[in-house]
């Protein structure tokens, strides 16, 4: 009996000992049998219910995926070109680490200019596929796959023989519907970012060293409004390599405060560029993509340990010098109780030194510093410094 209580105990240590150790040690693919989730703005199918495909309905737009001369005729007039929109998209197959998207059409939605019906700003984000992954604050992650897509289309022109009068189309021309010029276009340019999931705006993570590679040859393209760009050729038979590093903010005031077991999503937006490629709208066909991972990377490197030089006490004030060895950024707390929850006052700032102001009179003040790394903009924080106590005057 002893040696079976002792087997137990045993196993119980190990596991126990086993289930303590992160998960997420380098070369840990976080997305391993995670799904995928798809949007399309047709269909109501997407997060939001419908109430953008709602919204478009009521400003006129409606789904017609042939809105050639034809369609406008049998519909007597009806029917305008600009005025139809085509994210239509759905996922033929999907797994972990792949997927097919079928893409009926990319569509044409953009912001417009109200006064001469100019593109002002794209939206690729009618056609999108999504994962969210658990990740650890303040470590990278390798996100790589291989896409290709079979995206195409053909280029249309502005039929202006038959006019509704006020309406025009997105090159700001009169137009009540277009028709094929008999050129087809095969490329198609996609957004990738990673980006804190939980955010209602999507705030989207610093993306580092990205590469995107057809035949050793770049496909990466930027814009003024949009990076992380990437150039799909229909006509290739092979993939396009991607790669891209990401650094998850290593405190929980700059990532997800309220998540124990924070997470991050990577999206993929095909939607048109109407902006930056007017000739990729209404393209379709099957975009692919296999090879998923995500895999964990090290802890980045934190600024060292800080160390409060001086604190000097004026009324009302304190004066507080500070350093920690490779800091870009400090954060500052003076506070009544050690524990820093009861007066608490803080600053975030560049400088090595910070006045506080509008303190008690002829009160003990608690003081801490802490540095943070800034690696393109995410900050990786040091350990706090030793408490230091001073009174105001």
């Amino acid at each position: 009996m002893k040696r079976i209580i002792s087997i137990v105990l045993t196993l119980t240590l190990v596991l126990g000992l086993s289930g303590i150790v992160s998960a997420q040690n380098p070369g840990t693919d976080v997305s391993a049998g995670k799904g995928w989730s798809s949007y399309s703005i047709h269909g109501n199918n997407a997060e939001d219910k419908g109430e953008w495909e709602n919204e478009l309905k009521k400003a006129h737009q409606v789904w017609n995926i042939k809105a050639d001369k034809a369609a406008v005729q049998a519909a007597k007039g009806k029917l305008d070109a600009f005025y139809t929109y085509g994210e239509c998209a759905k996922f033929k197959s999907s797994a972990a680490d792949k997927f097919v998207l079928d893409v009926t059409s990319t569509g044409w939605s953009a912001n417009y200019n109200p006064m001469t019906g100019a593109v002002v700003q794209s939206n690729p984000w009618g056609v999108t596929t999504t994962k969210v992954v658990p990740v650890e604050r303040g470590r990278y992650y390798t996100v790589s796959f291989k896409v290709k897509s079979t995206l195409k289309n053909e280029i249309t022109k502005c039929d202006d023989t038959t006019v509704i009068k006020g309406l025009k189309n997105w090159e700001g021309k009169d137009c009540h519907y277009t028709e094929g010029t008999g050129k087809y276009n095969y490329t198609k340019h996609f957004h990738i970012k990673a980006y804190d999931n939980t955010d209602p705006d999507g705030a989207a993570l610093a993306v580092q060293g990205m590469t995107a590679t057809y035949a050793g040859k770049n496909v990466m393209a930027k814009t003024k409004d949009f990076n992380n760009l990437i150039g799909m050729d229909s006509r290739n038979t092979d993939y396009v390599n991607v790669t891209m590093k990401v650094l998850v903010p290593s405190d929980k005031a700059d990532y997800q405060k309220k998540a124990s077991s924070p997470t991050m999503g990577i999206k993929m937006a095909f939607g048109p560029f109407l902006k930056e490629y007017k000739d990729e709208n209404n393209m379709s066909g099957e975009v692919e993509v296999k090879d998923f991972k995500v895999l964990a990377g090290t802890k980045a490197a934190a600024a060292g340990k800080a160390k409060v030089k001086s604190v000097k006490a004026a009324k009302k004030k304190l004066t507080v010098k500070y350093k920690a060895s490779g800091a870009k950024k400090y954060q500052v707390q003076v506070a009544l109780k050690k524990n820093f929850k009861k007066g608490l006052k803080k600053k975030t700032t560049t400088k090595t030194k910070w006045t506080f102001k509008g303190l008690k009179k002829k009160k003990k003040y608690y003081i801490r510093v802490r540095g943070a790394k800034s690696y393109g903009g995410t900050l990786i924080w040091g350990k706090w410094s030793k408490v230091k106590k001073k009174k105001t005057k």
